[in-house]
């Protein structure tokens, strides 16, 4: 059995608001990176309405999870990883012998 990554493992590498070139003014979008203790990234993409949760491969960032705010009850970035690792902890399931 693996370590059970939590937040506490997890370091943050960056954090920043986007801009809009046109007016200067941040549009609303966010972006979260933090890395595991064996090096892997994850990005969480903070939207008005919507958190997306990333992870980098050697191709580029594939999407693993995309929360609504409002439907799914997450109002920040940790929040939307701590559930990408919460589902990643799940319990096994039990077998019978």
């Amino acid at each position: 059995m693996s370590h059970r990554l939590t937040m506490q493992d997890l370091t943050l590498k960056f954090t920043s608001s986007h801009v809009n070139p046109l007016d200067d003014k941040v549009d609303g979008t966010k972006t979260t990176i933090w890395q595991t203790p064996e090096g892997s990234l994850y990005r969480v993409i903070e939207r008005r309405v919507e958190f997306s949760v990333s992870t980098l491969v050697p191709s580029g960032w594939i999407r693993l999870l995309h929360l609504r705010k409002t439907s799914d009850k997450i109002a920040t970035p940790d929040e939307a990883m701590s559930l990408w690792l919460g589902i990643q902890n799940l319990p096994e399931p039990k077998t019978e012998a």
